[in-house]
């Protein structure tokens, strides 16, 4: 299933898989997004699956709106497959415990 990434006000959502071979894609995507002028939800409850690789992506992505004075709150706890790849990759921190 091909990546799919939509916007409502504010949270977004991503439907698919999240591997190395299109994370690059959410990574770009969201870098025009996050700034400090307004908090971010990237919601991963529809992601099919994820790879150890795309989980590392997503912890850059989270330590660099920080370091940014950036909110970028994940939203997963819910999706097992994506629980299970951030804990194993011991990511799993980066997961915000707000429901979008």
């Amino acid at each position: 299933m091909a990546l799919q990434i939509t916007e409502v006000r504010g949270v977004f959502s991503v439907n698919g898989e999240l591997n190395s071979m299109n994370v690059n894609i959410l990574e770009r995507h969201m870098d025009r997004f996050i700034s400090p002028k307004r908090p971010i939800i990237l919601n991963l409850e529809r992601v099919k699956s994820m790879d150890s690789t795309a989980a590392r992506v997503l912890q850059k992505m989270y330590v660099r709106a920080i370091k940014g004075n950036s909110i970028l709150s994940i939203v997963g706890w819910q999706n097992r497959n994506v629980l299970q790849v951030l804990k194993q990759t011991k990511t799993s921190y980066i997961l915000s415990n707000d429901r979008a």
